[in-house]
């Protein structure tokens, strides 16, 4: 399949396939070196296509984050499940999907931005948290972090959309090893985003499985529906207003002034 992508620029995202990458990134080191010893640590993951990374995506680490730490007045109690476990910190890593994989979402259009393009957006919209990287396999930093902090209980959750969710019917994994993680070694636990529209049909879908909100299975707020698809139609229009409330000021105007018009025109 042909794409129309154009050469990534030559400061792209580092080589990030080895553990001691993951151990020489200081500000985890000191997230985690503030953490009691046999304390539970959250491991917030997502996988997606973010063509390119919104401000949605970004909000979504937040607000797992609020929820599991327990964040007095930045969650709302009530989507905090009885028995979830108090954690002294919460970590979030980002992967890519491949651009074969991408490419399908496109067809003859062309992929408008490669793997390389993606990733790099991603790790300068997240460049300011912390608490935050990017990982080459979802899943890869938590066996890493496990093998090298074995004096923290490291708890590993796959963040999605509940639109995500809802079409794959991913309430059915609950307590499964999801095979495409790196080397799954625990059962699955699910942080789910609710989206307009979306949130109802992922309880209705749980409801008739017999399936009910838990540590496992937890249901987070509804965010605003700000997709990659209408961020690269604001692009395409060049609407810096609208691009504001959607894409990280940075990315936008990389993706302004980086990318040819054409291109996000398809």
């Amino acid at each position: 399949l042909q794409t129309r992508a154009f050469v990534a620029p030559a400061t792209m995202l580092e080589d990030t396939s080895s553990a001691s990458t993951l151990l020489s990134n200081e500000s985890i080191s000191n997230e985690l070196e503030m953490a009691e010893a046999e304390s539970n640590v959250a491991v917030v993951t997502m996988l997606g296509s973010l063509c390119p990374i919104t401000l949605a995506h970004i909000k979504s680490f937040h607000e797992a984050r609020n929820l599991l730490l327990a964040t007095p007045g930045a969650h709302d109690p009530s989507l905090r499940p009885v028995g979830l476990e108090a954690f002294s910190c919460v970590l979030g890593f980002i992967s890519v999907n491949p651009d074969d994989y991408v490419s399908r979402k496109f067809g003859p259009t062309g992929l408008p931005l490669h793997f390389e393009q993606r990733a790099f957006l991603v790790e300068m919209a997240i460049a300011d948290l912390p608490w935050m990287a990017m990982e080459p396999v979802e899943g890869q930093r938590v066996c890493e972090l496990r093998q090298h902090y074995r004096h923290l209980n490291f708890c590993h959750f796959t963040m999605n959309g509940a639109d995500d969710v809802f079409r794959s019917k991913k309430w059915k994994r609950i307590g499964k090893h999801n095979k495409r993680h790196y080397q799954p070694s625990s059962p699955c636990r699910f942080i789910t985003m609710g989206r307009p529209g979306d949130t109802q049909r992922v309880l209705d879908g749980m409801g008739q499985r017999g399936v009910t909100i838990s540590p496992d299975f937890i249901l987070g707020p509804e965010l605003p529906d700000v997709s990659s698809t209408a961020a690269r139609k604001a692009l395409a229009r060049r609407d810096e207003e609208a691009l504001k409330h959607m894409l990280h000021a940075k990315v936008a105007k990389w993706c302004l002034t980086k990318v040819p018009q054409s291109i996000w025109q398809g």
